[in-house]
């Protein structure tokens, strides 16, 4: 490989036909002048262009079949050693000066004294890789060597994993549920579709090492809020926020709430009791009663004190990961229970009841208003919640959470519009990440940020060794005599683009 020329940001490197390097690869320049190598990546691959080579193969077209070659001089087989040579579009992303990995280029490389070989993002990793011990395998680079990102990377900061359906998102959010718990991170992960509830469990069935950090909670079945547990704080914001309780109505649940609480147990019941008795204003009552028979028709609000699930005595310092299973419940019942369930999350962080911990949302546009997400993502660094986010509609997420994201996991996406919110957020330029993006194939992502150091890598995400579930199910099964081949994650080539 030798270095053709600098356009802009982008260094053009020529590849001979025998050099094959593909798009999202790194490559290192080194410099027989300079003691540091410039580290480049590759975002597009070109034939070079030559002059008179467009005419040369419109007479080599018309005239193949009436003509005999004769070329005692071997000129043909230069011309095709032209016609297959590439250009490598690459951006630069740091120089390695000691064996560290500076992001800034001091100054262009020699053309005529440096050498050009390829790099295994691994090794990139391994330059740029600070003090920090606690390392997740996401999978293998195109040499199959390990990817490893610091679990420490996620820690503190916002993180989206993107792309198509049947991608692969929720085969990596799965596989970091799995590395946080084992390096003792407390995780709340909201299951919309039924895929988490057997990560507990080896392929052959049996309980697997985290078998006893994984609880998984199934909402009106083993677990249970009570509205004394969740306090006014959280039982108001429910009302107003989701089911629209006009503010005049719930300055009198407070007063009742109040009046109640002094004299005993708050409880839904007595709740819809006093409110029938002492509210004379028939629009408040009115209010007030329907929310609360609405509440009444959840599941999971109960009364007993003995069916109570306190997140304090599930979700551990420890490490433990509670999943609670979404998928059953009614829209409205879900948006009412997962609102609760972060309005506790959140007032119990604030006075240290709860562990500092991550919350992982599949779809949360779903369930979750958008201004609550805005509040949390804004607020969350100062009482330790740390949200990932699983979604294939990007801009189903308010500007202001893109902005603040720390990491991000991207699969394919074909969509031009997707694909363009995307890449403008991170920092990355655009033009890379959309002409990588396109072209990789199921179960690869490309990751950018902090987990990665900030440098795009390109990674074949490994499989799980548990049951992963979340697979589509399709009509057209394996017929008897047919050949069915399962692609694994870990299997699965990275593109050759």
């Amino acid at each position: 490989m030798r270095i053709y020329g600098k356009d802009g940001s982008i260094f053009k490197i020529i590849a001979f036909p025998d050099e094959n390097v593909y798009k999202g690869e790194y490559l290192l320049i080194e410099d027989d002048i300079n003691t540091a190598s410039t580290l480049v990546q590759v975002v597009d691959v070109s034939y070079a262009e030559t002059p008179g080579l467009l005419e040369e193969l419109i007479r080599e077209g018309m005239f193949k079949d009436n003509r005999t070659d004769l070329d005692p001089y071997n000129v043909g087989e230069t011309t095709k050693f032209l016609r297959d040579t590439k250009v490598l579009h690459c951006v630069p992303r740091g120089v390695i000066n000691d064996g560290r990995l500076y992001a800034r280029i001091y100054s262009l490389p020699s053309r005529t004294e440096s050498t050009i070989k390829r790099i295994p993002s691994s090794k990139v990793l391994e330059f740029a890789a600070s003090a920090q011990s606690r390392k997740i395998c996401l999978g293998r680079d195109r040499d199959q060597l390990r990817i490893r990102v610091n679990a420490e990377a996620l820690d503190g900061s916002l993180t989206l994993i993107t792309g198509m359906k049947g991608s692969g998102k929720s085969h990596l959010a799965k596989l970091f549920l799995l590395g946080l718990l084992k390096e003792g991170a407390p995780i709340l992960a909201f299951d919309l579709n039924g895929e988490y509830v057997c990560l507990n469990t080896t392929l052959d069935g049996k309980p697997s090492e985290n078998h006893e950090k994984i609880g998984v909670y199934y909402p009106g079945k083993n677990f249970f809020l009570s509205l004394e547990y969740l306090g006014i704080g959280s039982v108001s914001k429910v009302l107003t926020k989701v089911l629209n309780l006009p503010g005049v109505s719930a300055a009198v649940l407070n007063e009742i709430w109040s009046l109640i609480q002094n004299q005993g147990r708050v409880t839904l019941k007595l709740l819809q009791d006093v409110i029938n008795r002492s509210v004379s204003n028939m629009k408040v009552k009115d209010a007030l009663t329907s929310r609360l028979l609405t509440l009444r028709s959840c599941s999971f609000i109960t009364d007993d004190p003995r069916k109570l699930t306190r997140l304090e005595d599930v979700i551990h310092s420890e490490g433990s990961a509670v999943v609670i299973v979404l998928r059953d419940i009614p829209s409205r019942a879900r948006k009412i229970l997962v609102e609760m369930i972060l309005s506790k999350v959140v007032s119990l962080l604030e006075v240290d009841k709860l562990p500092p911990l991550f919350l992982l949302a599949e779809e949360a546009h779903l369930y979750v208003r958008q201004t609550y997400w805005e509040d949390i993502v804004t607020r969350m660094r100062h009482f330790g919640l740390f949200v990932i986010f699983v979604t294939n509609q990007p801009d189903a997420l308010e500007h202001q959470v893109f902005r603040q994201l720390d990491n991000i996991f991207l699969f394919s996406f074909k969509n031009d519009h997707d694909l363009d919110m995307v890449s403008r957020i991170s920092d990355v330029d655009a033009a890379s990440v959309k002409s990588i993006v396109k072209e990789i194939p199921r179960g690869v992502c490309l990751a950018i940020g902090r987990a990665v150091t900030n440098l795009p890598m390109l990674v074949c995400v490994r499989d799980l060794g548990v049951q992963a579930l979340g697979q589509t199910k399709t009509v057209f099964k394996r017929v008897e005599g047919e050949i069915e081949t399962q692609v694994t994650y870990s299997s699965n080539p990275l593109p050759h683009v």
